[in-house]
């Protein structure tokens, strides 16, 4: 068999591989977003707009449900077709090392995918089909993917990028962790959030300044969290008295 003949299965097992990983994403993405957000839309619609017939209340449910599953694969869609691109320009680039890189989009191309201070010609580990070829390759797809799905404004997308901010500031948090002590963080350890000491101190904090928000300026708050806070806070005993009163009637 041929160098050639072995060059052209390896690169069809590359792209089937690449293009099987870009699938899974897209239709892990979808089915993940509806097992999430039907429960959660069922619930709260249920809930919170009694305002609505019943067939407004599926059209609402339905609608929630398409938007976060079709922006989760979506988002997973871009985002591993991005680490796929890469990760074939990076390979393209380590194959032919003699080209110009003085041709402006050559070399525009090599910072892009190898970095400012990567040689361009070493060997990389080969990485699983699907993962980063290089740890800032995520970043840039990543904030792709956010730009151009999640960065169109909803209230489906921001309460997503609302969690994501929480997790993300936990998650540095950790990473902090792990460069101040040079060891691995695992789960069974408490992290600066999670410590007997200083959680307590988080709690207050948040809790604090979202009741002072509540209480002087609640329109900078969101809506479904002022109407929460409503229900629990400006409840009145003689609500109750009268809606026992009504159904007695009735």
């Amino acid at each position: 068999m041929s160098s050639s003949t072995i060059s052209s299965s390896a690169i069809l097992k590359h792209l089937t591989d690449e293009m099987s990983a870009i699938l899974g994403a897209l239709v892990g993405g979808a089915k993940y977003g509806i097992k999430i957000r039907l429960p959660h839309a069922l619930i709260m619609t249920l809930l919170f707009r009694r305002d609505l017939s019943s067939k407004q209340k599926i059209r609402s449910v339905a609608k929630l449900v398409l938007e976060h599953a079709s922006n989760l694969a979506a988002f997973a869609t871009i985002y591993k077709s991005i680490l796929a691109a890469f990760k074939w320009s990076s390979r393209c680039l380590r194959q032919h090392p003699s080209g110009n890189d003085r041709e402006l989009g050559r070399l525009f191309l090599r910072l892009i995918v190898d970095g400012p201070f990567s040689k361009g010609t070493h060997s990389l580990p080969a990485s699983m089909a699907g993962h980063p070829e290089r740890p800032y390759h995520s970043l840039i797809a990543g904030a792709c993917g956010g730009y151009f799905v999640w960065g169109r404004y909803s209230s489906v997308n921001q309460q997503i990028v609302l969690y994501l901010t929480s997790r993300v500031l936990v998650g540095l948090a950790k990473r902090t962790w792990e460069h101040v002590h040079g060891k691995p963080h695992h789960e069974e350890q408490s992290s600066i959030l999670q410590h007997p000491k200083t959680y307590p101190l988080l709690a207050a904090a948040v809790w604090g300044l979202v009741m002072v928000l509540f209480e002087e300026s609640p329109h900078v708050l969101h809506r479904s969290l002022r109407a929460s806070m409503d229900e629990i806070y400006r409840f009145q005993l003689s609500h109750l008295s009268s809606t026992v009163s009504e159904n007695g009637d009735g």
